[in-house]
C-alpha cells in the first residue's frame, strides 16, 4: 500500500564480495550424521545379549537427540532466515555518528530473521499475523540490530501493557484453544489498538512472500551526530520487489497447500541465485519540531506522515546467502534494540524503554548465560562497557508518576488508513473484522464498534451490518 514512486530508489550494487561475511557456525555435518545409519551398532553381550550401560557411544548419541533443542522464543517462535551485506549509498554525517553510515560504498555483513509474531513452529506462514524482521549488522566496531516489524504501528504504547497485549493472541489457558473473544476483550480494554487493528485486518496482515514484505522501526530512535545534536529517527525497510499482500482466501488456500510457504519461497529464491534486496530510508525529525505535530512522535500506535517528514534513503540490503545450520544460525540469533553503536541512541518512547533490556533476559533463559559467544550473535569478548548509553548529557527532571501520554488521539489515523484503501481492499477489512468479530460477546462487539465509528463512521457502520449478514 506504500506508494513507492515517491521514494527514490537505490542503486544497484554486486553479489557480495567473499571477504565481508558472516560470522561462520559449524556445519550441521558432524560425527552422527542425523539423516545416515547409524555407524555403530550398540555393545551388547553377545549378537542377541542386553545393551551394556557402558557404551558411551550409543548414550551420547541419543543425548544429542535429548539436548539437541533448545527453549522457543515468547514470541517470534517460528522464523527463517538469510545472510547477506548492507551498502551505505548515502552518507548520514550530518545527523548521526554511526561508523559505517558516514561513506557512501562501506559495506557490512548481516544476518536476517523474519518470523511470524505471535506463532508457534507449526503456524502457517500465510496466516494473518505480523511480520518480524530483524537485522544484525556485522561491523568493525560491533554489532548493531535493528529489530522491525512489517506493521508500522503496536496495538499499546507502553510496554507495562505488553504482556496483556500478546496474551490476548494465545489460546485460552483453561483448554489450549484459541478463544477469539480474549483478543477482542483487550482490544475494548485498549482503544490505541484500533490503528492495529485496521491495518492487521487489511489485506497487509495477510503475507505470500517474505521478499515483498516493509519492515518498521514502529518506535521511534535518535541519532546524534558529531556536534551531539540529536535527531528523532524512524527507521524503514522497503523491498525491491514491491509491496504484496493477500486476501484472506488467498491465504488460506496457501497455507493449506505448504504452512511454510513464505519460507520455502525466500530459501528456493535465494538458492536458485537470485538476490533479495530491500532499500533501507529514515524519517528524521528535529525534537524542538515535535510540539507542532497533531499527536506525540514518541508514540508508536502512530505513524509518520511521508509528505511532511519524507523518507530519506540510507543504503542497500542484500540477501544471497541461505543458512546451512539452522540451529546455529538462525534459531539462535540474539536480537536485541540495546545492540547500539555510537551515534544511535534510545528514544523516551515507552514501549522502546520496556523492550531495551528484556531481550537479554530472554535470551539468558533461551540459550543461556553465555548467549553472545555463539559464533552468529558476534559478541566473544563482549562485556557490558560494549553498550552504549542512550541520552549522554541530557537534563531530565519531572515527578515521578505513572500516566498516559498527552497526546493520545486513538482513532484519527486509524480512519485515515481505511479511507486509503481503494474499494475491494476496504471491503476486505470490513469482511475480515465482522468475520472475527461474529459471535463474540455483544457488549464487547459494541464497545469495538463504537471504535471503529470513531475511526471512521462508515467502517463501524459498515462492519456493524456485515455481522448482521454473517
Amino acid at each position: 500500500m506504500s506508494d513507492q514512486s515517491k521514494k527514490q530508489p537505490l542503486k544497484k550494487i554486486p553479489v557480495r564480495n567473499p571477504d565481508h561475511s558472516h560470522p561462520k557456525s559449524p556445519s550441521t555435518h558432524t560425527k552422527w550424521e542425523s539423516d545416515a545409519p547409524a555407524k555403530f551398532h550398540s555393545q551388547t553381550v553377545g549378537r542377541n545379549g542386553p545393551t551394556l550401560e557402558q557404551d558411551s557411544i550409543a548414550h551420547e548419541t541419543n543425548q544429542d537427540l535429548v539436548y539437541e533443542k533448545i527453549l522457543e522464543r515468547p514470541v517470534h517462535v517460528k522464523g527463517f532466515g538469510a545472510f547477506g551485506t548492507f551498502e551505505t549509498m548515502s552518507s548520514m554525517s550530518n545527523y548521526t555518528k554511526i561508523p559505517f553510515l558516514q561513506t557512501p560504498g562501506t559495506i557490512v555483513p548481516i544476518a536476517v530473521r523474519f518470523s511470524l509474531a505471535v506463532s508457534t513452529k507449526g503456524t502457517p506462514d500465510t496466516s494473518r499475523n505480523v511480520r518480524g524482521f530483524a537485522t544484525k549488522f556485522y561491523t568493525k566496531e560491533g554489532v548493531f540490530d535493528l529489530v522491525f516489524n512489517h506493521i508500522p504501528v503496536f496495538s499499546v504504547r507502553d510496554a507495562i501493557r505488553f504482556p496483556e497485549a500478546i496474551r490476548a493472541f494465545l489460546p485460552s489457558p483453561t483448554n489450549n484453544l484459541i478463544d477469539p473473544t480474549r483478543f477482542w476483550a483487550f482490544v475494548a480494554r485498549a482503544p490505541e489498538s484500533i490503528h492495529f487493528v485496521v491495518r492487521l485486518y487489511s489485506d497487509a496482515g495477510t503475507v505470500k512472500s517474505l521478499r515483498k514484505i516493509p519492515g518498521h522501526s514502529v518506535n521511534t530512535y535518535v541519532w546524534r551526530n558529531a556536534r551531539g545534536q540529536r535527531y528523532y529517527i524512524k527507521y524503514t525497510w522497503i523491498p525491491f520487489a514491491g509491496e504484496e499482500y493477500i486476501t484472506s482466501e488467498e491465504a488460506e488456500k496457501l497455507a493449506s497447500r505448504n504452512p511454510d510457504y513464505s519460507g520455502q519461497d525466500l530459501y528456493d529464491t535465494i538458492a536458485s541465485g537470485q538476490l533479495v534486496e530491500y532499500g533501507l530510508y529514515v524519517q528524521i525529525l528535529d525534537p524542538e519540531d515535535a510540539h507542532l505535530l497533531p499527536f506525540d512522535p514518541l508514540d508508536d500506535t502512530k505513524v509518520w506522515d511521508e509528505e511532511h517528514i519524507p523518507l530519506h534513503p540510507v543504503g542497500k540490503l542484500t540477501l544471497n546467502e541461505n543458512p546451512t545450520n539452522y540451529m546455529e544460525q538462525i534459531e539462535k540469533l540474539a536480537f536485541s534494540p540495546t545492540n547500539l553503536l555510537e551515534g544511535a541512541e534510545l528514544s523516551d518512547d515507552k514501549m522502546l524503554q520496556g523492550r531495551a533490556n528484556i531481550y537479554f533476559d530472554s535470551q539468558r533463559r533461551r540459550i543461556g548465560p553465555e548467549f553472545r559467544k555463539v559464533p552468529v550473535n558476534a559478541q566473544k569478548n563482549w562485556t557490558p562497557n560494549n553498550l552504549v548509553t542512550s541520552g549522554e548529557g541530557r537534563f531530565v527532571e519531572g515527578h515521578l508518576t505513572r500516566s498516559t501520554i498527552k497526546k493520545t488521539d486513538d482513532f484519527s489515523q486509524a480512519g485515515e488508513y481505511y479511507h486509503s484503501l481503494n474499494s475491494s481492499e476496504k471491503t476486505n477489512l470490513v469482511m475480515n473484522i465482522a468475520v472475527a468479530l461474529a459471535g463474540i460477546d455483544r457488549s464487547v462487539q459494541q464497545t469495538v464498534i463504537n471504535y471503529l465509528c470513531s475511526a471512521s463512521t462508515s467502517l463501524g457502520n459498515r462492519v456493524s451490518e456485515q455481522i448482521t449478514k454473517l
